[in-house]
Parts: structure tokens; sequence; C-alpha cells
């Protein structure tokens, strides 16, 4: 479930999983529906990702910021997250997802404020507030 809150210049998103690996590939296709305004379309590229971090929902941050970080130099929006793994404040995986040469990085940076990542109703939910 992905569900984002509006604030003045910022965006709240939240974000909900059974698996901790599926809430960071929710929370990218979350990025990718706000930066396109509606569905990122079907993956037709893959890149590896690889982070480290002091915890999940550092974690969490960082990704989104890789992601703002590839839109914004290459126009690649990444949508989803293939073979992930997660081993304590570390990720490693494939960021799937295309070119859109229309693609504007209309987020600025996932802020640590109000930054969370934790168990809950036997899944995972994740928030993070989106600069834009």
């Amino acid at each position: 479930m992905i569900e984002l809150i509006d604030h003045i210049g910022e965006v709240e998103l939240r974000v909900v999983s059974p698996t901790l690996e599926g809430l960071y590939a929710e929370a990218l296709l979350g990025l990718a529906r706000e930066c396109l305004d509606g569905d990122p379309g079907q993956p037709d590229e893959r890149r590896p990702v690889e982070l480290r971090s002091s915890g999940p929902d550092t974690l969490l941050a960082d990704l989104l910021n890789e992601a703002v970080y590839l839109m914004d130099a290459d126009g690649f929006v990444a949508s989803d997250l293939e073979d992930a793994r997660v081993e304590g404040g570390a990720l490693r995986g494939t960021l799937a997802g295309r070119r859109e040469p229309g693609a504007r990085a209309l987020v600025k940076a996932a802020t640590y404020h109000g930054l969370s990542v934790r168990p809950a109703d036997g899944g995972w939910e994740g928030r993070v507030v989106l600069d834009v």
C-alpha cells in the first residue's frame, strides 16, 4: 500500500509491505508515480544498486535519494527493486525502471524529518518526507 500526504513544499510518503525488501520496492514505485504524475509503465532497463547506511530508516532515504539522482542526471525512473537483499544497514539489488525523456525530478530529496521504518501488523511500515 502506498499513501501520499501533501504538505506545503513537501509530500509524506507512507508505505506498507509484508517484507522490508517489499517496502523499499513500494517506496520506489510511490516516488516514480509522484514524479511522473501517474503509472511509470513496465520496466525495460535495470541497474545494480548497493547502499550502506546506519539502519533501515536511513537506508530508505538513501535509496530514494539515489533514485532522485538517477532521474535528474540520466532520466532513469526507477519504479521497482528486484533481487533485493537487506542485511543490517546494507541493501543490494537491482533497480528496475525506464528512461523517460520528459521526466523531471519533481522531488528534490528524501529528508530525515519524520523518517521511520518499523515492524507493523506482521509486516513493515515506512514514512519519509519528500522535499518537492
